[in-house]
């Protein structure tokens, strides 16, 4: 299997090109959670680990579940838009798109424990179910500029003179439309422009999500400790199409005038996982927890891809329109566990101020069977790093209404510099809560910066990489009624 590595957009979604082979980005962009929540919860940054009493704590410490005193049942709908900025050799251009959704949606039930006595013991016991969502794939992304270093034929020509052409690659495709050809008289494949000169312009638009069911239970010792369990179903559709094209619009060859690249590409799958949760109350102003997320186990994924190249030339050269066949693959992937440290701080009933450690190591991510991504695998161990991601938040309770705010980091998860892809998100919201129900809104920004590579840098074609900004916008509102 040909290993094309290609690098990851760490913001809600992977900016790479689409590739024939399942590859280390697979295994970057569904092992990378980005938690979304209810309205509470992304108003104060998702540092809910130690602080509880909320249904997205089910997918991050399910000891807050532990915290509800009462049943209920709640919904978020939310907003999203995302917009990415490009610059490449000094053009720029932008695209964005907006998805509307929910970021979870569940029910809480729970029960007392009879005879309850003032003296030491279980209070509470609580059942919880229903999904959060962790990833968001909608995004548009555009770039454009003239390149007068290569071409991606460059790469093609590189690849075919040294291993040849592969059935169904990308440079069969490209021999088929005319694009590279074999002479003779070198014994060696060449295309028309290796040296650049031409209008480069990349269109991609991606949509999905991932979706974790969860069912989960927790206990309450005395008010004074919180144990819960999760076990988490995650679901996911991610669903590319690329549109990549350059153009001769100097003229400079007498044959070649432009060629455009369509490729899609579908994943889906499901997987399972368990997460563990404790929380500690040692006095009645602080609570400390701790939780931790076995690997998930993806046992069925499954890709589909196919790839459209159409040429166009000025002279007796034909114009020439490939498909590839469409390509169908099944494997699985085992994503890193996570391990979360969380502390909250409570000012009588005033409010709060909380904070969430998260670690996970992305070099423990591996795609199987083994010996089909021998290659594959090494290139996440080398390429990939540890994350460390920090979640603060505080809350501000005056009568029924609430005022909240929160900031979160995600740490690039590349090794040696490869690429950034940080993350930064700042977050605000209000809510209102009575007796029987509570209404709360939040909104929150993200951004992120990172390196794209407009086609596979694998030949050794020395490429300049566009520089994409990105930027995330979400209103998010969450219903709840309690019973």
């Amino acid at each position: 299997m040909r290993n094309k590595i290609v690098f990851f957009s760490a913001i809600f979604l992977l900016f790479t090109g689409i590739s024939f082979a399942q590859n280390a980005t697979d295994a970057l962009r569904y092992s990378s959670v980005n938690y979304f929540g209810s309205a509470r919860f992304t108003a104060m940054g998702g540092a809910f680990g130690a602080v509880g009493a909320d249904f997205s704590t089910l997918s991050i410490n399910p000891a807050g579940l532990g915290l509800y005193k009462t049943s209920e049942v709640v919904f978020s709908p939310f907003v999203y838009n995302t917009q990415t900025k490009s610059s490449f050799f000094g053009t720029h251009a932008s695209d964005d798109k907006y998805n509307f959704s929910f970021t979870n949606m569940g029910g809480v039930l729970t029960a007392e424990y009879p005879n309850r006595l003032d003296q030491p013991g279980w209070r509470n016991v609580q059942f919880g179910f229903g999904y959060n969502r962790l990833l968001d794939f909608n995004n548009r992304v555009l770039i454009e500029g003239f390149n007068d270093q290569n071409s991606l034929l460059t790469g093609y020509v590189e690849y075919a003179n040294k291993y040849g052409i592969e059935r169904n690659s990308p440079e069969e495709l490209a021999e088929k439309a005319n694009l590279i050809f074999y002479d003779d008289a070198t014994q060696r494949f060449y295309c028309d422009m290796p040296n650049g000169g031409v209008l480069q312009r990349k269109a991609i638009s991606t949509e999905g999500s991932m979706n974790e069911i969860v069912l989960s239970a927790a206990a309450n010792y005395s008010d004074k400790l919180y144990l819960g369990v999760t076990f988490g179903f995650p679901t996911f559709r991610y669903y590319e199409e690329s549109v990549y094209s350059e153009a001769d619009v100097e003229n400079r060859n007498e044959y070649f005038r432009s060629l455009t690249l369509r490729q899609q590409l579908e994943t889906t799958g499901t997987g399972f996982n368990l997460k563990a949760g404790i929380i500690a109350r040692p006095v009645d102003w602080l609570r400390v927890g701790v939780a931790y997320h076995s690997p998930t186990f993806f046992t069925n994924m499954h890709d589909t891809w196919s790839s459209q190249l159409d040429s166009y030339f000025d002279k007796e050269i034909e114009d020439k329109s490939v498909t590839s066949r469409l390509g169908e693959y099944d494997y699985e992937l085992t994503a890193p566990s996570k391990v979360i440290g969380s502390a909250a701080v409570l000012i009588g009933k005033m409010g709060l101020i909380s904070a969430d450690y998260q670690f996970v190591d992305y070099r423990n991510a591996k795609l199987r069977p083994t010996a089909d991504f021998l290659d594959v695998n090494n290139s996440i161990e080398n390429s990939f790093s540890t994350q460390n991601i920090i979640r603060v938040g505080t809350e501000w309770r005056f009568g029924p209404f609430s005022t909240r705010a929160g900031y979160s980091l995600y740490e690039s998860p590349f090794a040696n510099n490869i690429n950034d892809a940080e993350r930064k998100t700042w977050s605000l919201g209000v809510g209102y809560r009575e007796n029987n129900f509570y209404l709360d809104f939040a909104y929150a920004h993200a951004t992120s910066s990172e390196k794209y590579f407009m086609y596979d840098p694998m030949n050794g074609t020395s490429q300049p990489a566009p520089t994409l900004n990105y930027t995330g916008n979400m209103a998010v509102m969450t219903l709840g009624f309690k019973f």
